[in-house]
Protein backbone atom coordinates (compact mmCIF):
# COMPACT_ATOMS: atom_id res chain seq x y z
CA UNK A 1 0.00 0.00 0.00
CA UNK A 2 1.84 3.67 -1.16
CA UNK A 3 1.78 5.87 1.54
CA UNK A 4 0.49 9.75 -0.35
CA UNK A 5 2.55 12.67 1.01
CA UNK A 6 6.17 13.87 1.47
CA UNK A 7 7.97 13.53 4.32
CA UNK A 8 7.24 17.23 5.20
CA UNK A 9 3.34 16.88 4.94
CA UNK A 10 4.23 13.67 7.16
CA UNK A 11 6.27 15.42 9.87
CA UNK A 12 3.31 18.50 10.00
CA UNK A 13 0.35 15.76 10.20
CA UNK A 14 0.80 16.17 14.24
CA UNK A 15 1.04 19.86 15.07
CA UNK A 16 -2.15 20.08 11.89
CA UNK A 17 -4.03 17.41 14.32
CA UNK A 18 -3.91 18.09 18.03
CA UNK A 19 -4.80 15.83 20.75
CA UNK A 20 -5.84 16.38 24.36
CA UNK A 21 -7.41 14.85 27.42
CA UNK A 22 -9.76 16.20 30.14
CA UNK A 23 -7.90 16.30 33.71
CA UNK A 24 -9.96 12.96 34.39
CA UNK A 25 -9.18 11.16 30.93
CA UNK A 26 -12.93 10.46 30.25
CA UNK A 27 -12.66 13.16 27.43
CA UNK A 28 -10.74 13.24 24.01
CA UNK A 29 -11.10 16.34 21.52
CA UNK A 30 -9.55 15.97 18.09
CA UNK A 31 -8.66 19.28 16.91
CA UNK A 32 -7.98 20.18 13.17
CA UNK A 33 -5.58 22.66 12.95
CA UNK A 34 -4.65 24.04 9.59
CA UNK A 35 -6.43 26.89 9.66
CA UNK A 36 -5.30 28.77 6.76
CA UNK A 37 -6.37 26.24 4.34
CA UNK A 38 -9.32 25.93 6.31
CA UNK A 39 -8.55 22.73 7.94
CA UNK A 40 -8.42 20.59 4.67
CA UNK A 41 -7.14 17.37 5.28
CA UNK A 42 -3.90 15.87 3.58
CA UNK A 43 -3.47 12.29 3.88
CA UNK A 44 -0.57 12.37 6.33
CA UNK A 45 -3.87 14.37 8.34
CA UNK A 46 -5.86 11.63 8.15
CA UNK A 47 -3.74 8.61 8.95
CA UNK A 48 -2.93 10.42 11.97
CA UNK A 49 -6.81 10.78 13.00
CA UNK A 50 -6.96 7.10 12.16
CA UNK A 51 -4.24 6.48 14.55
CA UNK A 52 -5.54 8.68 17.22
CA UNK A 53 -9.56 7.14 16.98
CA UNK A 54 -7.43 3.51 17.43
CA UNK A 55 -6.10 4.51 21.00
CA UNK A 56 -8.84 5.96 22.22
CA UNK A 57 -10.57 2.73 21.20
CA UNK A 58 -7.93 1.05 23.11
CA UNK A 59 -8.14 3.53 26.53
CA UNK A 60 -10.95 1.65 28.79
CA UNK A 61 -10.91 5.24 31.05
CA UNK A 62 -11.92 7.48 27.73
CA UNK A 63 -15.98 7.67 26.72
CA UNK A 64 -16.48 10.56 24.49
CA UNK A 65 -14.56 11.83 22.15
CA UNK A 66 -14.90 15.97 20.75
CA UNK A 67 -14.31 16.25 17.28
CA UNK A 68 -13.52 20.30 16.15
CA UNK A 69 -11.40 22.43 14.08
CA UNK A 70 -9.30 25.81 14.87
CA UNK A 71 -9.90 28.36 12.91
CA UNK A 72 -13.11 29.79 10.53
CA UNK A 73 -14.36 26.14 9.55
CA UNK A 74 -14.26 23.08 11.00
CA UNK A 75 -12.85 21.20 7.39
CA UNK A 76 -13.23 22.37 3.83
CA UNK A 77 -12.55 18.80 3.05
CA UNK A 78 -9.95 16.43 1.45
CA UNK A 79 -6.69 18.48 -0.20
CA UNK A 80 -7.39 18.46 -3.20
CA UNK A 81 -3.65 19.42 -5.08
CA UNK A 82 -2.01 16.29 -2.85
CA UNK A 83 -4.50 13.52 -3.92
CA UNK A 84 -5.32 14.86 -7.49
CA UNK A 85 -1.80 15.55 -7.84
CA UNK A 86 -0.64 11.96 -7.97
CA UNK A 87 -1.05 11.62 -11.59
CA UNK A 88 0.84 11.98 -14.11
CA UNK A 89 1.38 15.34 -15.74
CA UNK A 90 -1.25 16.38 -18.64
CA UNK A 91 -3.35 13.35 -17.61
CA UNK A 92 -6.73 14.87 -17.97
CA UNK A 93 -8.37 10.80 -17.14
CA UNK A 94 -7.63 7.40 -15.57
CA UNK A 95 -6.87 4.43 -17.11
CA UNK A 96 -9.04 1.43 -15.26
CA UNK A 97 -6.10 -0.19 -14.08
CA UNK A 98 -4.92 3.29 -12.95
CA UNK A 99 -8.42 3.84 -11.06
CA UNK A 100 -8.21 0.13 -9.55
CA UNK A 101 -4.48 1.02 -8.08
CA UNK A 102 -5.61 4.52 -6.80
CA UNK A 103 -8.90 3.52 -5.46
CA UNK A 104 -7.29 0.89 -3.51
CA UNK A 105 -4.71 3.22 -2.05
CA UNK A 106 -7.30 5.94 -1.17
CA UNK A 107 -10.08 3.59 -0.04
CA UNK A 108 -7.19 3.14 3.10
CA UNK A 109 -6.44 6.69 3.27
CA UNK A 110 -10.00 8.36 2.75
CA UNK A 111 -11.58 5.55 3.59
CA UNK A 112 -9.69 3.82 6.71
CA UNK A 113 -9.97 7.26 9.01
CA UNK A 114 -13.66 7.24 8.59
CA UNK A 115 -14.43 3.53 9.03
CA UNK A 116 -12.48 4.07 11.97
CA UNK A 117 -14.56 6.50 13.11
CA UNK A 118 -17.60 4.89 12.62
CA UNK A 119 -16.31 1.34 14.13
CA UNK A 120 -15.13 3.67 17.53
CA UNK A 121 -16.47 1.99 20.74
CA UNK A 122 -16.35 5.51 22.28
CA UNK A 123 -19.50 8.42 21.54
CA UNK A 124 -17.78 11.01 19.12
CA UNK A 125 -19.31 14.44 19.34
CA UNK A 126 -18.57 16.59 16.48
CA UNK A 127 -18.37 20.49 17.58
CA UNK A 128 -19.08 21.98 13.81
CA UNK A 129 -18.64 25.44 12.97
CA UNK A 130 -18.46 27.54 9.71
CA UNK A 131 -17.68 25.11 6.63
CA UNK A 132 -18.18 21.79 6.52
CA UNK A 133 -17.34 20.80 3.46
CA UNK A 134 -17.08 17.86 0.55
CA UNK A 135 -15.42 14.51 3.31
CA UNK A 136 -15.70 16.88 6.05
CA UNK A 137 -19.74 16.59 5.51
CA UNK A 138 -19.70 12.95 3.99
CA UNK A 139 -16.85 11.37 5.85
CA UNK A 140 -16.55 12.85 9.49
CA UNK A 141 -20.46 14.52 9.61
CA UNK A 142 -22.65 11.69 8.49
CA UNK A 143 -20.16 9.38 10.90
CA UNK A 144 -19.82 10.91 14.18
CA UNK A 145 -22.46 10.01 16.58
CA UNK A 146 -24.03 13.18 17.82
CA UNK A 147 -23.50 16.46 15.76
CA UNK A 148 -23.62 19.90 17.14
CA UNK A 149 -23.57 22.76 15.18
CA UNK A 150 -23.68 27.26 14.78
CA UNK A 151 -25.99 28.72 13.11
CA UNK A 152 -23.65 30.10 10.47
CA UNK A 153 -22.64 27.01 9.61
CA UNK A 154 -22.21 26.07 5.84
CA UNK A 155 -22.35 21.81 5.38
CA UNK A 156 -22.81 19.60 2.12
CA UNK A 157 -20.76 18.62 -0.89
CA UNK A 158 -19.98 21.75 -2.93
CA UNK A 159 -18.50 19.26 -5.48
CA UNK A 160 -21.20 18.44 -7.05
CA UNK A 161 -21.03 21.54 -9.57
CA UNK A 162 -18.41 19.79 -10.82
CA UNK A 163 -18.67 15.89 -10.07
CA UNK A 164 -22.33 15.24 -9.47
CA UNK A 165 -23.92 14.72 -5.73
CA UNK A 166 -21.73 13.43 -3.50
CA UNK A 167 -19.74 10.88 -4.22
CA UNK A 168 -21.03 7.60 -4.55
CA UNK A 169 -19.09 5.95 -1.85
CA UNK A 170 -20.81 8.21 0.81
CA UNK A 171 -24.64 8.56 -0.62
CA UNK A 172 -25.35 5.50 1.56
CA UNK A 173 -25.12 7.64 4.66
CA UNK A 174 -26.50 10.92 3.68
CA UNK A 175 -29.39 9.34 2.21
CA UNK A 176 -30.01 7.30 5.75
CA UNK A 177 -29.44 10.29 7.93
CA UNK A 178 -30.90 13.37 5.87
CA UNK A 179 -33.90 11.45 3.92
CA UNK A 180 -33.32 10.66 -0.05
CA UNK A 181 -34.99 13.99 -0.90
CA UNK A 182 -33.26 16.27 0.90
CA UNK A 183 -30.07 14.45 -0.16
CA UNK A 184 -30.88 15.27 -3.63
CA UNK A 185 -32.03 18.45 -3.02
CA UNK A 186 -28.53 19.57 -1.90
CA UNK A 187 -26.71 16.79 -3.60
CA UNK A 188 -27.87 18.02 -7.04
CA UNK A 189 -27.62 21.76 -6.79
CA UNK A 190 -24.26 22.00 -4.27
CA UNK A 191 -26.07 24.18 -2.05
CA UNK A 192 -24.83 24.22 1.41
CA UNK A 193 -27.16 23.40 4.26
CA UNK A 194 -27.17 25.72 6.69
CA UNK A 195 -26.99 25.08 10.76
CA UNK A 196 -30.76 25.33 11.98
CA UNK A 197 -31.53 23.12 8.33
CA UNK A 198 -29.35 20.27 9.12
CA UNK A 199 -30.20 20.70 12.45
CA UNK A 200 -33.88 20.25 11.28
CA UNK A 201 -32.87 17.43 8.72
CA UNK A 202 -31.77 15.55 11.39
CA UNK A 203 -27.92 15.85 10.37
CA UNK A 204 -27.42 17.84 13.38
CA UNK A 205 -29.21 17.35 17.09
CA UNK A 206 -28.60 20.59 18.17
CA UNK A 207 -27.94 24.03 16.54
CA UNK A 208 -26.74 27.00 18.97
CA UNK A 209 -25.67 30.39 18.76
CA UNK A 210 -21.43 30.44 17.35
CA UNK A 211 -20.59 31.91 20.40
CA UNK A 212 -22.55 29.05 22.49
CA UNK A 213 -21.34 26.16 20.48
CA UNK A 214 -17.99 25.38 22.58
CA UNK A 215 -19.54 25.65 25.60
CA UNK A 216 -22.44 23.43 24.70
CA UNK A 217 -20.07 20.85 22.95
CA UNK A 218 -18.56 20.51 26.18
CA UNK A 219 -21.43 20.38 28.95
CA UNK A 220 -23.21 17.54 26.47
CA UNK A 221 -19.69 15.75 26.18
CA UNK A 222 -19.51 15.95 30.47
CA UNK A 223 -22.42 14.77 30.71
CA UNK A 224 -22.14 11.49 28.90
CA UNK A 225 -18.88 10.90 30.33
CA UNK A 226 -19.87 11.19 33.73
CA UNK A 227 -22.77 8.38 33.07
CA UNK A 228 -22.83 5.04 33.71
CA UNK A 229 -19.45 4.01 31.35
CA UNK A 230 -21.32 0.16 30.84
CA UNK A 231 -24.63 2.09 29.94
CA UNK A 232 -22.98 4.14 27.37
CA UNK A 233 -20.95 1.76 25.94
CA UNK A 234 -23.68 -0.99 25.36
CA UNK A 235 -26.20 1.85 24.27
CA UNK A 236 -23.22 2.50 21.48
CA UNK A 237 -22.86 -0.99 20.46
CA UNK A 238 -26.82 -0.87 19.97
CA UNK A 239 -27.16 1.86 17.90
CA UNK A 240 -23.87 -0.04 15.83
CA UNK A 241 -25.79 -3.23 15.07
CA UNK A 242 -28.40 -1.44 13.48
CA UNK A 243 -26.64 0.33 11.44
CA UNK A 244 -25.13 -3.36 10.06
CA UNK A 245 -28.35 -3.63 7.67
CA UNK A 246 -27.84 -0.50 5.77
CA UNK A 247 -25.26 -2.16 2.96
CA UNK A 248 -21.98 -0.45 4.08
CA UNK A 249 -20.03 -3.32 3.53
CA UNK A 250 -15.94 -3.24 2.44
CA UNK A 251 -16.86 -5.07 -1.12
CA UNK A 252 -19.52 -2.48 -1.55
CA UNK A 253 -17.39 0.79 -0.25
CA UNK A 254 -14.71 -0.13 -2.71
CA UNK A 255 -17.02 -0.83 -6.08
CA UNK A 256 -18.73 2.73 -5.50
CA UNK A 257 -15.17 4.31 -4.96
CA UNK A 258 -13.60 2.63 -7.82
CA UNK A 259 -16.21 3.87 -9.82
CA UNK A 260 -16.25 7.51 -9.00
CA UNK A 261 -12.57 8.17 -10.08
CA UNK A 262 -13.44 6.53 -13.31
CA UNK A 263 -13.71 10.09 -14.49
CA UNK A 264 -15.80 10.48 -17.51
CA UNK A 265 -17.29 14.30 -17.67
CA UNK A 266 -15.46 16.30 -19.73
CA UNK A 267 -16.40 19.65 -17.08
CA UNK A 268 -14.98 17.16 -14.59
CA UNK A 269 -11.51 16.72 -16.08
CA UNK A 270 -11.54 20.91 -17.11
CA UNK A 271 -12.22 21.37 -13.41
CA UNK A 272 -8.67 19.69 -12.09
CA UNK A 273 -6.55 20.88 -14.94
CA UNK A 274 -7.97 24.58 -13.91
CA UNK A 275 -6.95 23.52 -10.31
CA UNK A 276 -3.52 22.99 -11.58
CA UNK A 277 -3.19 26.50 -13.22
CA UNK A 278 -5.27 28.76 -10.54
CA UNK A 279 -6.03 26.85 -7.46
CA UNK A 280 -9.20 25.74 -6.41
CA UNK A 281 -10.80 29.08 -5.52
CA UNK A 282 -9.87 30.01 -9.41
CA UNK A 283 -11.16 26.43 -10.76
CA UNK A 284 -14.68 27.36 -8.69
CA UNK A 285 -14.87 30.44 -10.51
CA UNK A 286 -14.24 29.26 -13.42
CA UNK A 287 -17.07 26.65 -13.42
CA UNK A 288 -19.61 29.20 -12.03
CA UNK A 289 -18.99 31.09 -15.14
CA UNK A 290 -18.62 28.32 -17.50
CA UNK A 291 -21.84 27.59 -16.03
CA UNK A 292 -23.74 30.83 -16.50
CA UNK A 293 -22.53 31.27 -19.82
CA UNK A 294 -24.03 28.50 -20.69
CA UNK A 295 -27.50 29.38 -19.38
CA UNK A 296 -26.99 32.30 -21.11
CA UNK A 297 -26.43 30.94 -24.55
CA UNK A 298 -29.10 28.33 -23.75
CA UNK A 299 -31.52 31.18 -22.53
CA UNK A 300 -30.40 33.20 -26.54
CA UNK A 301 -31.58 30.43 -28.28
CA UNK A 302 -34.88 30.11 -27.51
CA UNK A 303 -37.71 27.43 -26.36
CA UNK A 304 -36.97 26.54 -30.59
CA UNK A 305 -33.54 25.77 -30.01
CA UNK A 306 -34.53 22.67 -27.59
CA UNK A 307 -34.86 19.08 -28.48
Amino acid sequence: MNVYGNPESIARATGQVLFERSDDGRIARITLNRPEKHNAMTVPMRLRLMELLRQCDADDELRVIVIAGNGKSFCSGNEINEDWGQRRPGQKRMSLSMANRYAGDLNYGRQGFSQALTRSTKVTLLQLHGYCAAAAYFMIGTRCDLVMVSESARIGALEARFLGPAGAVSAVHINRIVGTKAARRFGYSGLPMTGPEACKLGLAHECLPDDQLAAGVQALARRLADGPAQRLAYLKTRAGLAESVFGTNVREICGLLFSHFLQSADDEAHFWTQVKQSGVRGALDADKARLAAAIAAKAAAGPEAAP
